[in-house]
């Protein structure tokens, strides 16, 4: 899985700096461009996904803990979507 982060331009949110966690599935992952497609995820298998304000992909991770650790880690202030 891919836990680095693209830190372009990351948005500013009252002097800090919000990123979304957001649980995505095999058909959204796809969307995204995160899997190259022949690829499926096991059933009920997620991945988190980290999201910029704008909605730009900044990464992802097979686990919430380390998506949330990412975030905190280049200074950004993770926030839960469901």
């Amino acid at each position: 899985m891919n836990d680095e982060l693209n830190m372009k331009n990351s948005p500013a949110f009252d002097g800090g700096r919000i990123a979304y966690i957001k649980p995505t599935g095999d058909e959204e992952a796809h969307r995204l461009g995160l899997i190259p497609p022949g690829i499926t995820l096991p059933p009920g298998v997620k991945l988190y996904v980290l999201h910029a304000v704008d909605g730009s992909v900044l990464g992802y991770t097979d686990a919430y803990a380390r998506a949330y650790g990412a975030a905190v880690q280049n200074e950004l202030t993770p926030v839960s979507v469901h």
